[in-house]
């Protein structure tokens, strides 16, 4: 799964997903979380629309509530992902780090039951 890039530090989209840090919550909570002043001209609409698109992405809604993705949480707080791969066995001396692997598929008739 290819990983979005966060948002500008500077941006209101980034501003909200810092407020989401410390947990879910509708869009009236998070928008006061962040700071922001939906009663301002225009804000609330422009909020709204940052809200729409999931705000770049690193967000999902589940009914009313607006939270986190994992991946975009690890993200904004610097952590970084678990490399994935097959862990050698403990003989194995040569250099750590990614290496090719060739897949080989037996034919339909050498599969066992």
């Amino acid at each position: 799964m290819k990983r979005r890039p966060l948002p500008k530090p500077e941006s209101r989209s980034y501003a909200l997903l810092k407020a989401l840090i410390a947990g879910s919550g509708t869009f009236y909570q998070i928008c006061e979380r962040a700071g922001f002043d939906i009663e301002e001209a225009g804000m609330e609409s422009r909020l709204r629309m940052i809200f729409a698109r999931g705000i770049q992405g690193h967000v999902r809604v589940s009914g009313i509530l607006y939270e986190l993705k994992d991946a975009s949480r690890d993200a904004m707080l610097g952590i970084k992902p678990a490399s994935q791969g097959q862990v050698a066995a403990p003989h194995f001396r040569g250099v750590v780090g990614a290496m090719p692997v060739l897949v080989v598929r037996r034919a339909a008739a050498e599969v066992r039951p």
